[in-house]
């Protein structure tokens, strides 16, 4: 696991900026690019806070899931 960045809390205000959009890198990674596009689109039609918290939530579980090939991803978030 050396070299590999933490996963943050399910709460860091980070994922809701991704989520949103206030947070937008080039993406790395395929998946995250195809996932990032619907995730803009569904928050950008409903920007309420339930909506918001499920897509950063949908977002922390594809980071805990795939933390390992999304390394790249997750240091641009971090940075």
């Amino acid at each position: 696991m050396s070299g590999e960045l933490p996963l943050s809390a399910r709460n860091d205000p980070r994922w809701r900026d991704v989520a949103t959009g206030r947070i937008s890198r080039p993406w790395n990674t395929l998946a995250m690019k195809i996932m990032m596009t619907r995730i803009l689109r569904e928050t950008g039609t409903d920007p309420s806070v339930s909506n918001v918290g499920r897509c950063s939530d949908e977002i922390y579980a594809f980071f805990e899931k795939n933390l390992k090939i999304a390394q790249a991803d997750l240091a641009l978030i971090c940075r």
